[in-house]
């Protein structure tokens, strides 16, 4: 199931039909596997601070709600692991900042696409999350 998500996404970017593929995926249950890769979005997020985290509860808040097409589900979830597994195209160990460009070209990648699903609740549910895991965001007018 993972690489059909994972060679969708990569079809996708490629400009390849993928309804074969996604034909395999009808039946997934993806608010399920969204809960299943949380762990992984814990532990990712730890290492990426709240910055590199909030893309990654994008997509799995927006896997919650729901509303989107089999194909976007399918991105999302490959973005999720794509981003979250520290095994990539470009280790992130190996190849320093050169290593996190093909995590953010991904999830820009895969913004664009589902960009118009990620609603102000979808937002707030992030923002909660994040404000949970690193405390509230400090403004100067806040230290004034």
């Amino acid at each position: 199931m993972i690489i059909t998500c994972l060679l969708i996404l990569l079809y996708s970017i490629l400009k390849r039909p993928v309804k074969g593929l996604v034909r395999l995926l009808k039946d997934v249950d993806w608010k399920r596997r969204a809960q299943n890769a949380w762990s992984g979005i814990v532990s990712y997020s730890r290492r990426a601070g709240r910055a590199g985290s909030r893309v990654v509860l994008q997509f799995y808040y927006v896997m919650q709600e729901g509303g989107l097409s089999v194909t976007e589900k399918a991105l999302v979830y490959a973005g999720i692991v794509y981003i979250v597994v520290p095994h990539d195209l470009l280790p992130r160990k190996m190849m320093k900042w050169f290593g996190v460009l093909d995590d953010v070209g991904v999830a820009a990648w895969i913004l664009n696409r589902i960009g118009k699903h990620i609603t102000p609740r979808i937002q707030l549910k992030v923002e909660e999350t994040l404000d949970r895991w690193f405390g509230p965001v400090v403004t100067i007018a806040d230290t004034e």
